[in-house]
């Protein structure tokens, strides 16, 4: 539990502590003091001699803070699979509280969130009119008396009784520190802030009626004005809660709640004139909410001017898309904000899924192309105009970043963005051919960079092609840079131990020669090229291996291809694999046979893994291996020259050692998170 000048109720809530009944398990009451000015510090340190108690203090105010420091304090000194059990510091438990959570737990082994029972421990007996018009749960934090045990809207899982597993915190989830209590006015919801974004996640929860608390509830909170106050609150948590962009808007509001409080107006005057004052206090209730959420919306417009949506016109799931991801954390180090809007592709809800862990949000946005679709620019561009704009409108951005995948495949939306008077960023992702800028679109392009601010690519090969076609459409003052893309060092990583691990779970032999790619199986990868390089290479290497890690349209070619080849036992397909630095240390060689790269994510992976890497010769990977002592290029139409320099260092244990140290070193000084970081932030400095 976190506590602020909590004197006043802790000495009746740690005597219940005290009366708690053992549970099988070991247990451990961590109590944050958070700030306080009174006596609350030397209170609690006063029950350790009856307590399993730890006294932690934080440095940062607010009560999810706190938590967090509670958080981080159990995983460094507590390596089990445990339950963490959250409560406040004016609840009091039941006595066989631990032990009904111990039970709920057992016997529920897939859930790992649960909610128990918030009961009223009145300071004084509530007014006739309170719990007949009040709702508690939000008000006092009660849960209804009828909720039986079983699944549970996350919603309806709070602070002063809930539990989750250790695991879902050594995933790297984490409370919310920008909302809940911080010592002054604040918005509710800091806890079911936390146990939605789980459960979009996949972490249902399960309610446990047994396990219960009393929440002291003091005599001040019994009247109106304290009512109307939480009320107040709540909206403010609510809209915090809501994703922009979810209802068209007025003035960062969604333009129902403006309707619904025009009606809620009207009814108020009509109670007043009426009399009827059951249904005013309703109606100040009402109000009370939907002020706090426009109060929240205003504090939301009036921000730092910091936020980015990054967007683009996305047909899958790979480097690019992770790229934009990236892209946000980089800019929370500044300080600032980001979040994502694409179209919906396959995996993009699993993936939006392992992002809510981290609070990154994805919404859907798909506008109207057309400068991607030529057939219909006309009508697209009208639909663009009515519609379109609104909607991106309410994402309420200070900049919109747009990633460019191929071509003019980004321009729509970048023109979107100056239509609505937005700056823009640019990042380009591939290294495309040269394209005729037709007549009709060439002032809506003119339009589209006028907003530009800063245009960045993945490599020089990348921002010449691009420069190549747009160069006349941006204007002088719009920076310009080069920034690669980057790998996590310290998720892909070298080792003996890492490489047997792979190995046996893959089925390989420890002593085999096993080259391969992580890549999908499309036509730009050429899947193809690498099975014929395979096949060529065993005449020479009978104990040769191939891995092919992804998944892709030629799939199901390339695997009849195997099967006609009679090489199935030599060729192991592993789909998509999102934890692929589980893979790449398997591989003695990874060989991207690319027609065409933007940058080549996968080689600078298996380079951090210490693995050497072979690609064509061609834009993208030529940026990463035209200096590099860690890996070759091969011509991308000579199968026979790249099957001898692969021939080769299959051949020469040693120098594959010495070019794996050295792809390590590069991957380390040249494409660290940490060094692209600051390239990326030095590109966004005083652009937003």
């Amino acid at each position: 539990m976190a506590t602020c000048n909590g004197e006043q109720t802790l000495s009746r809530v740690l005597e219940g502590y005290c009366r708690l009944q053992a549970p099988r398990q070991a247990w451990q009451l961590l109590v944050v003091e958070n700030g306080s000015s009174d006596g609350t510090g030397k209170l609690v340190a006063g029950y350790q001699d009856r307590l399993p108690l730890h006294l932690l203090r934080s440095p940062h105010p607010g009560k999810n803070a706190a938590l967090n420091l509670a958080v981080e304090w159990a995983l460094r000194n507590d390596r089990g699979e445990g339950l963490y059990i959250f409560s406040d510091d004016d609840a009091t438990p039941a006595p066989d509280w631990l032990r009904q959570w111990e039970a709920c737990a057992a016997a529920h082994p897939e859930y790992a969130v649960f909610g128990g029972a918030i009961e009223p421990d009145w300071a004084h007996p509530p007014p006739e009119w309170l719990p007949r018009l009040v709702p508690t749960g939000l008000t006092f934090g009660l849960t209804a008396p009828d909720l039986p045990d079983g699944p549970v809207f996350p919603g309806l899982v709070w602070g002063a009784n809930m539990a989750v597993r250790r695991a879902v915190f050594a995933a790297g989830y984490r409370y919310d520190t920008m909302i809940g209590p911080n010592g002054g006015a604040y918005a509710m919801g800091g806890e079911t802030e936390l146990t939605r974004r789980l459960a979009l996640a996949g972490y249902p929860a399960w309610f446990c009626p047994l396990a219960r608390v009393g929440h002291y509830i003091r005599r001040h909170q019994l009247t109106a004005e304290y009512v109307l106050d939480k009320a107040w609150r709540y909206g403010r948590g609510k809209y915090r809660q809501d994703r922009p962009g979810t209802f068209p808007e007025w003035l960062g509001v969604p333009r129902w709640m403006l309707a619904r409080y025009a009606l809620e107006c009207l009814g108020y005057l009509r109670a007043r004139l009426t009399g009827a004052g059951d249904r005013l206090f309703l109606r100040r209730w009402e109000l009370a909410y939907l002020r706090g959420y426009f109060f929240e919306a205003r504090l939301g417009r009036r921000g730092t001017g910091r936020q980015v949506l990054i967007t683009s016109y996305s047909g899958e799931l790979g480097g690019m898309e992770m790229r934009m991801a990236q892209e946000v954390r980089y800019l929370r180090q500044a300080g600032a904000d980001g979040s994502l809007a694409l179209r919906r592709f396959a995996g993009i809800d699993a993936w939006a899924a392992q992002l809510a862990r981290e609070q990154i949000t994805v919404a859907e946005f798909d506008p109207p192309r057309f400068f991607e679709q030529w057939a219909w620019r006309r009508w697209n561009l009208l639909r663009a105009r009515l519609w379109a704009a609104r909607r991106l409108r309410a994402f309420r951005a200070d900049l919109v970043h747009v990633a460019w995948c191929w071509t003019n495949y980004g321009a729509s939306v970048l023109w979107l963005a100056r239509y609505c008077r937005l700056p823009a960023v640019v990042s380009v992702h591939n290294a495309f051919p040269a394209a005729e800028i037709s007549a009709w679109h060439r002032p809506l392009l003119r339009q589209a960079f006028d907003g530009v601010r800063g245009v960045y690519a993945v490599s020089q090969s990348a921002l010449e092609h691009f420069m190549a076609i747009y160069r006349p459409y941006l204007r002088a003052s719009t920076r310009v840079a080069v920034i690669p893309n980057c790998v996590d060092v310290d998720r892909f990583k070298p080792g003996e131990g890492l490489r047997h691990a792979a190995r046996s779970a893959l089925g390989l032999p420890e002593d085999a020669l096993v080259i391969g790619a992580a890549a999908r199986l499309s036509e730009q990868k050429r899947p193809m090229a690498l099975l014929e390089l395979f096949v060529s290479l065993r005449q020479r290497h009978p104990q040769l291996y191939l891995l092919m890690a992804g998944s892709g349209p030629l799939e199901v070619a390339v695997k009849e291809r195997v099967r006609q080849a009679g090489l199935a036992p030599f060729v192991v397909f592993t789909g998509f694999v999102a934890s692929i630095e589980t893979v790449l240390p398997a591989l003695d060689l990874h060989i991207l046979m690319s027609w065409n790269e933007g940058f080549g994510i996968a080689t600078i992976e298996a380079m951090a893994c210490g693995v050497p890497v072979v690609a064509t010769d061609v834009p993208g990977s030529a940026d990463i291996l035209r200096d590099s002592q860690g890996g070759v290029l091969v011509p991308v139409h000579d199968l026979e020259a790249a099957s001898a320099t692969v021939s080769g260092l299959l051949d020469d244990a040693e120098r594959r050692r010495s070019m794996g140290r050295l792809a390590r070193e590069e991957a380390v000084s040249r494409y660290s998170c940490a060094v692209v970081g600051k390239q990326v932030l030095a590109f966004y400095d005083q652009l937003i």
